[in-house]
């Protein structure tokens, strides 16, 4: 009989377990590439812890009273990395928050979730779980917080928050969606006439800042959590609630686009509710589709309509990332994709009836 011992670390405190195990043991575990201090701990975690919703909900039971810590295990959930929960944390805190992010991972560590995407109970995934908890139990003071940071906003911000409300339409009943931040600030741009900055809509908790890598993908991946949507759903019903005076174009203004030549030239280009343009020869590329389409706008006349089309809120720009070639599929540009507004594309077709155009 042998005696192995190992110890048992936090990163407060340090305490030594003694395990006796016997000699033909203590070989075949030293044939096996595995930290068996880890793997020990995490069985005295789980028989000491409970379920792991019950780890769950108690951890979230814990931080009921700290902001910060619920708010940042709320990131954490999506699996995020840990820089961009740094980086979102001191854009919605306006401070750094290093040791607060430092702690709430080493917390889920002691507690065997680390891993978002790992199942933990009847199918459900310890992510799901924990943003399902905190919803039930906090969510209501991140929303709050959220509120009153967009009213507090500045106008220019609360412009971008609006044209956010845009690409998040046709999403609401989802759990989350990612947004491409380009689509975002081009538009916002364009709408405002002025250089604009997402992060500052990140600074408002609105949305959370992350990155995504792949063999296929490397690009930015901002996410609008499930209590972003909610409050969306809001400013999309009564936006002055949040200090943001903007209304849903009026029949017409839509009516007025239609029947203006140049927008009908415009929307003719588009031939339907989106169109795609690459990025990199966008001017050329446009240029030569108006030709080739035959048309009737020159290129300078083309960005005037696409400007008043944005801030008519007729129109908004998304974005598309390149795709590197992997496995059966082939590499793709990046692109921008010009797209008509739900509140355009809901009140075009009853026009264009009134117009007679069938």
């Amino acid at each position: 009989m042998m005696t192995c011992s190992y110890p048992f670390i936090h990163r407060r405190t340090m305490s030594r377990v003694t395990v006796r195990v016997p000699n033909q043991m203590k070989d075949e575990m030293e044939e096996e590439d595995i930290n068996w201090s880890e793997h020990i701990r995490k069985s005295i975690r789980e028989r000491l812890g409970g379920s792991p919703s019950r780890k769950i909900q108690k951890l979230v039971g814990d931080y009921q009273t700290d902001l910060d810590r619920l708010w940042i295990l709320h990131m954490f959930s999506y699996g995020m990395s840990k820089q961009y929960v740094y980086e979102t944390a001191e854009e919605i805190f306006g401070e750094d928050k290093d040791d607060v992010v430092d702690e709430v991972e080493a917390d889920l560590e002691e507690r065997g979730i680390e891993k978002m995407h790992d199942e933990v109970e009847d199918g459900h995934k310890a992510g799901d779980t924990i943003q399902n908890t905190i919803a039930s139990y906090g969510s209501s003071k991140i929303k709050e917080h959220v509120k009153t940071s967009i009213k507090d906003s500045p106008r220019e911000v609360k412009d971008g928050i609006y044209i956010l409300t845009l690409y998040g339409r046709d999403r609401l009943d989802r759990e989350s969606t990612p947004i491409n931040p380009e689509g975002v600030e081009r538009t916002w741009e364009i709408y405002t006439g002025s250089e604009v900055d997402i992060d500052d809509i990140v600074s408002t908790g609105l949305i959370y800042k992350n990155h995504y890598s792949s063999n296929a993908y490397n690009h930015w991946y901002y996410k609008i959590p499930d209590y972003g949507l909610e409050l969306i759903e809001e400013i999309i019903e009564d936006s002055s609630g949040f200090g943001i005076y903007h209304s849903e174009p009026k029949k017409s203004t839509i009516r007025d686009v239609v029947n203006h030549e140049q927008s009908q030239e415009f929307l003719r280009w588009m031939n339907g509710s989106s169109k795609y343009i690459g990025t990199y020869n966008e001017e050329e590329d446009t240029k030569d589709e108006l030709e080739d389409e035959d048309i009737d706008l020159t290129f300078d006349e083309f960005t005037e309509v696409r400007e008043d089309l944005i801030q008519d809120k007729v129109l908004f720009i998304d974005y598309s990332p390149h795709r590197s070639s992997t496995g059966n599929r082939s590499s793709r540009p990046t692109r921008w994709e010009y797209r008509l507004t739900q509140p355009a594309l809901d009140k075009i077709p009853h026009i264009l009836l009134e117009n007679g155009i069938q």
